[in-house]
């Protein structure tokens, strides 16, 4: 095998590599096709990547199915470590039959490997190393070319974008501007039409094609071209026919366009604004200038990023002042319902769905006041003469029965008063009798008087000793006097000494907020509730209004009487207190909730 072997590489199949400015994986391919013919070695291949936590990727193999053998192997692990410039074996048992090259590294590239399938004692190692060199320099001359072409590109890529914003900078109206892009784009990019479509409302309107072209808005030509935006408008995505490599769009209307136009290239771009799209521009390109590359749409993408958001100012400038005006509207109403901003949407339209219901759901208003249970049946129980307290039954809160003794007054100063009268008494009616048996006319009438008044003191005397026994008038409960504290201690006539009340006739005092009595009126009812029982509800009806107002040092109130509807519990007891709530109109929620606040600002910034 060594004689069938030449160092003399083959002229035509390396010029052309050395010459080859095509896509990097025919390159990629070639030169493999190339190095494993020079080597007749049985199969090559070259990876890329292996670096740090990184796999590696097969960039071209020859022929098929090369690289799974190679992995078969496990020798991939080892290619990091091999940096020989030359082919040289692998270590291990299989090594002896791979090859390896490590190309120089070029920076911002991934460094790359070529792995022979050949023995090592195959090719000589002159032909190893001259092969070596020949895979080395034609893989850094199209790295280099195609850096070179790149920048190239970028720079005319540069210039064209200075070039379009200067020409779109000049112009002051829409129709203006989309007029000089359509112009502008068809003779760099070899196109045989360029046509511009922008965003009214919900469609693509037709605004402008390149040379003056006019195409009428309702011809089947108008409505294809806006099919086909309308493709790439849908997809946010650039669409082409002839289909570009690597790219997985839908190219339908495309395709039907291109085979009713006699197999035209054409490419749709979307324009946009804010992340949105706002116009798609469209290039058809003859068949015998070729299909659209990539290098191609890349160009017109970048200008499409540029031109954007200039006719879109252009474009909300547009019409008058009615039509600018509208478009704006609907422009903010797109983005209030769009899908951006969710949470806040939500937030806001839960608020409006809020204060709609508080608006439209009525309900009674009530009153709220605080009230103090009373009532009429009561009686004022007062000392009947001066004296001393001997003996008090009762407590505040003690229920009494009708005769029940409540206070008894010390009576010994009364019972010798009595006996001192009644000998007094007993004296003038001696007198009288003997006056009367001397016939002593005069002062036995003075005798009588003496014995007549004496009977009246003494009838006084008597009707004092029975009322020293106080009694109940009637069931009911003690509410005031707490007499315990004050045995022997001395009380005047008329003094109050106890209150009792019957558990009847039963009323709440309420007390009414000036700002809520305009509401209030008699016969309205409601509810209360006790504070020492508020989960408890009793009904309640407005009796009548005190027509004076209490300052209290709380504010103005106004005393009401509501009646208690129903029979009293047993556990009540004038003078307990809690909150009454009187049901007056139909109002809504939202009047409930901030008629408060709107009338203290309507009395604040009144004038």
């Amino acid at each position: 095998m060594k004689s069938e072997l030449t160092e003399t590489a083959p002229t035509s199949g390396y010029e052309s590599l050395a010459e080859f400015a095509g896509e990097p994986g025919i390159f990629w391919g070639r030169l493999c096709e190339y190095t494993r013919s020079r080597l007749q070695a049985e199969s090559i291949c070259l990876l890329v990547g292996g670096g740090a936590g990184s796999e590696f990727r097969v960039l071209a193999q020859s022929p098929p199915g090369a690289a799974k053998r190679i992995a078969q192997s496990g020798l991939t692990g080892e290619l990091c470590n091999a940096t020989s410039s030359e082919f040289s074996s692998l270590p291990g048992l299989l090594g002896r039959k791979y090859q390896a090259l490590a190309f120089p590294a070029r920076e911002g590239l991934p460094p790359l490997w070529m792995v022979a399938e050949i023995q090592a004692d195959e090719a000589e190692e002159s032909l190893r190393e001259l092969v070596s060199k020949e895979a080395r320099a034609l893989a850094d001359q199209y790295q280099s070319r195609r850096h070179a072409q790149r920048s190239e590109e970028k720079l005319l890529n540069l210039s064209q974008v200075m070039d379009l914003g200067l020409a779109l900078g000049e112009s002051n109206h829409f129709q203006e501007a989309s007029l000089r892009l359509c112009n502008e784009l068809a003779a760099p990019m070899r196109a045989s039409r360029v046509s511009l479509a922008w965003l009214e409302g919900q469609d693509l309107k037709l605004c402008a094609t390149s040379h003056g072209g006019r195409i009428s808005a309702g011809s089947q030509e108008a409505l294809a071209l806006q099919q086909v935006m309308e493709e790439a408008s849908d997809q946010d995505n650039e669409v082409c026919w002839p289909e570009l490599s690597g790219t997985s769009v839908v190219s339908r209307e495309h395709r039907k366009f291109s085979t009713a136009r006699e197999g035209v290239s054409v490419t749709s771009v979307p324009l946009r604004h804010q992340q949105e799209v706002r116009g798609v521009v469209c290039l058809e390109r003859a068949v015998e200038e070729g299909a659209w590359e990539h290098g191609e749409l890349e160009r017109v993408r970048l200008l499409s990023d540029l031109v954007a958001p200039r006719l879109e100012n252009l474009h909300s400038r547009t019409g008058w002042i009615g039509k600018r005006s509208w478009r704006a509207l609907r422009r903010k109403a797109a983005g209030w319902l769009g899908p951006d901003h969710t949470g806040m949407k939500l937030a806001v339209v839960c608020t409006c769905v809020t204060f709609l219901a508080l608006a439209l759901i009525r309900v009674d208003y009530k009153v709220k006041a605080p009230f103090i249970l009373k009532t009429d049946a009561a009686s004022l129980i007062a000392a009947p003469f001066p004296g001393y307290i001997e003996e008090a039954s009762f407590h505040v809160g003690d229920m009494v029965k009708k005769g029940d003794v409540l206070v008894r007054l010390d009576k010994k100063e009364l019972l010798l008063e009595e006996a001192d009268t009644v000998a007094l008494r007993n004296k003038s009616e001696r007198e009288v009798r003997s006056n009367q048996g001397e016939g002593k006319l005069a002062q036995m009438l003075v005798a009588q008087s003496e014995m007549q008044q004496a009977d009246a003191k003494l009838a006084v005397i008597r009707r004092r000793l029975q009322l020293t026994e106080i009694t109940a008038p009637f069931d009911g409960v003690i509410v005031e006097g707490d007499l315990r504290e004050r045995l022997s201690s001395p009380v005047q006539s008329g003094e109050l000494l106890l209150k009792v009340v019957q558990i009847k006739d039963l009323f709440g005092q309420l007390q009414v907020d000036e700002r809520d009595i305009s509401y209030l009126s008699a016969g309205l009812e409601g509810d209360l509730a006790f504070a020492s029982r508020p989960g408890e509800h009793y009904s309640v009806k407005v009796d009548r209004f005190e027509p004076v107002a209490e300052v209290r040092p709380e504010g103005t109130v106004f005393v009401l009487r509501a009646q208690v509807l129903g029979e009293p519990q047993a556990w009540w007891r004038p003078g307990m207190s809690g909150l009454c709530k009187i049901s007056t109109e139909k109002r809504s929620l939202l009047w409930i909730g901030t008629h408060r606040l709107v009338e203290a600002l309507r009395l604040w910034l009144w004038v």
